[in-house]
């Protein structure tokens, strides 16, 4: 497979989700979406796909796995490229138990000297050392109440069955069943 064509392959199977997400925006347009989404594959591909690629950490919120959007071989395609990105060698995908946690409200990217926090209306970056700080121990936070790199994986995995039908899910211990 050439280059030119894993690209287009990548972009229509990862985009599909993003897309199918950002058109539930109210109110939102067709350039807004598609630029949305562009800005989106660029990070991944600045980020996690390029040549020399940084050491990388990101947490999932174990709920996101099941909240469909779009059909759900979309969903079952969204776990294997999450299974596919944490089995890289310079990635770490963790997974954070349905629990409340502080970054309910919005996603947020964290380098050495910026923070990037995404909401339903758009982005902002900040760059003070006090915003960059506090939200690098929150990550932290998050981080030690996630199931290990290891877990996480095999959980992208069952759950991509469930959304293929390939598996049931599996019961969720409760008091009653202990």
């Amino acid at each position: 497979m050439s280059c030119k064509d894993w690209s287009r392959n990548e972009r229509g199977s990862t985009a599909r989700p993003c897309r199918a997400l950002a058109v539930h925006y109210p109110d939102v347009t067709e350039d807004q979406v598609t630029a949305r989404l562009m800005r989106r594959m660029e990070r991944q591909r600045r980020v996690v796909m390029r040549e020399d690629p940084p050491l990388t950490w990101f947490i999932v919120d174990q709920m996101a796995l099941y909240r469909q959007v779009g059909s759900p071989e979309v969903m079952a395609a969204q776990m294997n490229r999450l299974a596919e990105i944490a089995s890289l060698p310079h990635v770490t995908i963790q997974v954070l138990p349905a629990v409340a946690h502080p970054a309910n409200t919005s996603g947020f990217m964290v380098t050495d000297s910026a923070v990037l926090c995404e909401h339903a209306r758009g982005s902002f970056v900040y760059t003070d050392d006090q915003s960059v700080s506090s939200l690098s121990h929150m990550f932290d936070t998050l981080r030690s109440e996630c199931w290990p790199g290891s877990e996480s994986l095999a959980l992208f995995r069952e759950v991509g069955g469930i959304w293929t039908g390939a598996r049931a899910p599996s019961q969720t211990p409760t008091a009653a069943h202990a």
